[in-house]
């Protein structure tokens, strides 16, 4: 986007022209939201599973009088996006080809990419390279979500800035795996046995990918600087409706933060069919302390749709390169 425009958007509400990469799951329901959002234009859509299709028949929300296109590139091409939504990929070196794409029109990313969220952490060298391609380009890259993104990192830093010293952060996230999508249950290994969850985790097709880089947000919000960070996936096997049993129900998973011998940062995060009590929690010792409780917990995919399109803004002014979502105001919209 051009200086012009950036300066337009939060002073003119000038419309925001946005590709979507990926009907998915999510990609349906950022489709959705954005054509009715204010400030917002569609302008190219991006799935070679659904190509030639109108988005808004794989939408379910009636014709919108665009056409799917198979390729990044094509979508793009001749700058049609000032933003591209990219919600495919769990790690970076999924999402990289459409950063190049986009890129090469000059427009901003924003992507679901779990791995993104953090890409120093898991990715250091892909990092530097993308930060490199995006100053070159004049555009900003982040990757972003409920979580990571939101709930057991940002808003956590949030809640420590009411601090004037944060001495331990711990963030407790429990999801009842059986009000959520398909996908989301065969993630987190619901059904299994526990040798084949095991395997699984082994493997990598198991697990919450982007825990680990929520803890290592919350230390770099904090300015502290981790002499371990340790990862650990447990299955979770109890008796729950419609899981067999001695099966697996969903997982436990904890990332930890560690300095000196001592925990600074601890995420647990339990997922699994019917569990009881699902909700937020955020304790943070310190002074003063506080324990805050979202009973219920945040929405993962209602949740993902907002922290997407609400970062938009945030991104269309940013300066460019590869950011965090702790570079980028917080805010939200109709």
């Amino acid at each position: 986007m051009s200086l012009a425009a950036v300066r337009a958007v939060p002073a003119g509400g000038a419309v925001v022209r946005v590709a979507i990469v990926g009907l998915g799951a999510i990609g349906r329901e950022v489709f959705r939201a954005a054509r009715g959002r204010a400030g917002l234009e569609i302008t190219a859509v991006a799935d070679p599973a659904f190509a030639g299709r109108d988005p808004g028949e794989v939408a379910e929300v009636g014709p919108a009088g665009l056409t799917v296109v198979a390729d990044v590139a094509e979508a793009l091409a001749g700058g049609a996006a000032d933003v591209a939504l990219v919600l495919t990929g769990s790690s970076v070196s999924d999402v990289v080809p459409a950063i190049e794409a986009a890129a090469a029109e000059g427009t901003d990313v924003i992507s679901t990419c779990e791995d993104l969220a953090h890409a120093d952490l898991s990715a250091p060298e892909l990092a530097r390279k993308i930060d490199h391609r995006a100053r070159g380009a004049g555009i900003t890259v982040v990757g972003t979500g409920v979580n990571p993104g939101f709930v057991m990192d940002r808003l956590p830093l949030t809640f420590a800035a009411a601090c004037v010293r944060v001495d331990r952060v711990q963030v407790f996230r429990v999801v009842d795996a059986a009000k959520r999508r398909g996908p989301l249950r065969a993630k987190v290994g619901a059904g299994l046995t526990e040798e084949e969850f095991r395997a699984g985790v082994a493997a990598r097709r198991l697990g919450h990918r982007g825990l680990p880089e929520s803890c290592a947000l919350v230390g770099l919000g904090l300015g502290w600087v981790f002499d371990e960070l340790r990862s650990t996936i447990d299955p979770v096997v109890a008796e729950r409706p419609g899981v067999a049993p001695g099966r697996v129900a969903g997982l436990r998973q904890s990332a930890v933060g560690i300095r000196g011998g001592k925990e600074i940062v601890r995420l647990d995060l339990e997922m699994s069919v019917g569990a009881p009590d699902p909700h937020d929690r955020i304790v943070i010792e310190g002074d003063p302390p506080l324990d805050v409780l979202e009973r219920g917990g945040t929405h993962g995919d209602r949740g993902t749709v907002g922290t997407v399109l609400s970062a938009i803004p945030a991104v269309v002014a940013a300066t460019p390169g590869l950011k965090t979502v702790l570079d980028l105001a917080l805010g939200g919209g109709g």
